[in-house]
């Protein structure tokens, strides 16, 4: 009789499953689709701009600082937006909470559902006594 040593399963238990994965790797920087498709709207927006302001071209050097400054912009703007995360939320979650918080009332008004005497005062008799019986003077 052979005897034949049977080992337990293991099993890998993953520990990042809270971290997104990442879509476009270079390097050592990576990048979510999340902040991969922000920084693409971002530089389609700036040279959309770059194409639109050609009209600084004929300014010579201060024209072209101005068209790179405004070009820049949306491309900063949504570097921000992809990278930059406060309280473990991004910005785009900050702006939602904002406006939520923006369109809430500021004062609350109690008002009472209930609609007749006996709901209002459910303790309070009506001319009776405390055990029920009408009063005689």
């Amino acid at each position: 009789m052979s005897s034949v040593l049977h080992s337990p399963r293991k099993h890998i238990v993953p520990t990042h499953l809270n971290v997104p994965d990442a879509v476009l790797t270079l390097w050592s920087f990576s990048l979510t689709a999340r902040q991969l498709l922000l920084l693409l709207l971002g530089t389609g927006l700036g040279g959309d701009l770059w194409k639109h302001l050609i009209m600084l071209d004929q300014q010579a050097v201060p024209g072209q600082a101005v068209r790179v400054v405004v070009a820049l912009l949306p491309f900063l703007l949504a570097l921000l937006l992809a990278c930059y995360q406060y309280a473990g939320r991004s910005l785009e979650v900050w702006a939602i909470v904002l406006l939520r918080y923006s369109t809430r009332p500021k004062r609350y008004v109690w008002r009472t559902i209930r609609t007749t005497e006996a709901q209002l005062y459910p303790l309070v008799p009506n001319g009776n006594d405390a055990r029920g019986k009408e009063e005689t003077t």
